[in-house]
């Protein structure tokens, strides 16, 4: 054994450890020591014990750490460690505690640490990784202690095996994580008062993090036919999307009798709130806006990905409006993504009556003409009635009626009853642009 715990030691850590082959626990915590571990140091291949925290060592951590195999006791802690943590960690079968708090480490956790079957404690707190907590790691049925708090980690907290017993202390301050628990308190019990709205297979709840941020959570209603499905749609569309004028998914909560989506929080609610409302109003600069968002957003799900993506239920309830009252496409839970040379797809009817293309509703063919023509439908019933406090010296009532026209008649070729005489959303967009355009010219001295 070598125990020279807080000495205050400088410099480096000797090469000629290596050569003390019957060295079974190494104790060097809480001194000056920098540079790196010598890579000859992990060829002790019967250490069980090392403890280096509270030192200045530096780089990544090697992959030769998986050369010790015996360790029973690791702790690396409040260093300067940079880079992931190798993969190689998961030999450490015997490895009953695992300590790296405090360092710079980045990347992702491991899968590798699902072998580590003997492991107690593990705390990875206050570093930068990311990616999610992985599921396999709810095998560790020893694991008594787990810390991730302080990083950068999204996604679902696994919600099996040794992860039922731990508390939100465990996941502090990451980016985006999301637990049953933690989603139950922000929204007072998922209570009425914070309920922001239901759809076709659930509601959503705004809440209010401990750090202040806001959410917006879709909780799914399992008891309903096609529930299920929807959430796994939601996750599969929105992992992979990637768009300003598209709602963001922060994070997900999945159990086998919960399942929610963290979503970004839009302030100013929902398109069909600012139309039918005594209370809200928007003028024609910001109705053009909107339904250019909406059309960037529509444009890219149809041309931006791999595979087209047809939303299948656009209407004004399904564009939110962030705090600066920029449109946001939301609710995929029936998005149909169209396989390689697929133009259209026959399945069940599910979209908003009264948005629905004709060829939807009566044979359950979709296609991104589909969209065009909800789209179409979405642009036509966004037009205002004109009052008084619309009209300046600068926008006259002829102004306005103009652009009016424009708008309509950009909807109804987006409506035409023969899906392939419909404008796309390329030029729907292209159309809109150039009204805005026209608008601003005109209302501009």
């Amino acid at each position: 054994m070598i125990d020279l715990t807080d000495n205050k030691i400088q410099g480096a850590i000797p090469s000629e450890l290596r050569n003390v082959t019957t060295l079974r626990y190494v104790y060097l915590n809480s001194n000056n020591l920098s540079s790196v571990i010598p890579t000859s140091f992990w060829s002790l291949r019967d250490i069980l014990g090392l403890d280096m925290s509270e030192n200045c060592l530096t780089c990544s951590l090697p992959a030769e750490i998986g050369n010790l195999k015996a360790l029973v006791y690791l702790n690396l802690s409040n260093n300067q460690y940079l880079g992931g943590i190798p993969s190689t960690v998961g030999t450490l079968q015997d490895l009953q505690e695992l300590a790296l708090e405090h360092n710079k480490l980045q990347g992702l956790i491991p899968d590798s640490m699902k072998n580590m079957l003997q492991l107690r404690h593990l705390d990875l707190s206050f570093n930068n990784l990311e990616g999610e907590i992985p599921n396999s790691l709810q095998v560790l049925s020893d694991l008594q202690y787990f810390n991730v708090s302080y990083n950068r980690l999204r996604g679902p907290i696994p919600h099996e095996g040794p992860f039922t017993n731990f508390t939100n202390l465990s996941f502090l301050s990451n980016e985006a994580l999301a637990s049953f628990h933690e989603l139950r308190k922000i929204t007072n019990g998922f209570s009425e008062s914070n309920l922001l709205g239901s759809g076709s297979f659930g509601s959503v709840y705004k809440g209010i993090r401990e750090n202040g941020m806001v959410w917006a959570i879709k909780v799914f209603d399992l008891q309903l036919e096609g529930a299920f499905k929807s959430f796994g749609r939601e996750c599969e569309v929105l992992s992979c999307l990637h768009h300003r004028n598209l709602t963001k998914v922060i994070s997900a909560c999945s159990s086998p009798d919960f399942k929610a989506l963290v979503l970004e929080y839009m302030p100013n609610g929902c398109l069909e709130k600012w139309l039918h409302s005594n209370h809200h109003f928007l003028n024609m600069k910001q109705l053009l806006d909107v339904m250019i968002d909406v059309a960037c957003g529509l444009e890219y799900l149809h041309y931006g990905y791999l595979t087209p993506i047809v939303h299948r239920d656009l209407n004004p309830s399904n564009i939110l409006l962030d705090q600066d009252m920029a449109g946001h496409v939301c609710d995929f839970g029936i998005a149909k993504l169209l396989g390689d040379g697929e133009s259209v797809v026959q399945t069940k009817t599910l979209a908003t009556f009264g948005y629905i293309a004709p060829e939807y509703g009566l044979e359950g063919l979709v296609s991104t003409s589909s969209d065009a023509y909800s789209f179409g439908i979405t642009l036509m019933v966004t037009k205002r009635k004109p009052k008084d406090k619309m009209f300046t010296e600068e926008l006259s009532l002829r102004r306005w009626i103009e652009c009016i026209s424009s708008i309509l008649q950009v909807g109804l070729s987006c409506t035409t009853y023969v899906p392939e005489e419909r404008i796309n959303m390329k030029e729907i967009l292209r159309a809109l642009q150039k009204i805005k355009l026209q608008f601003i010219k005109d209302i501009v001295p």
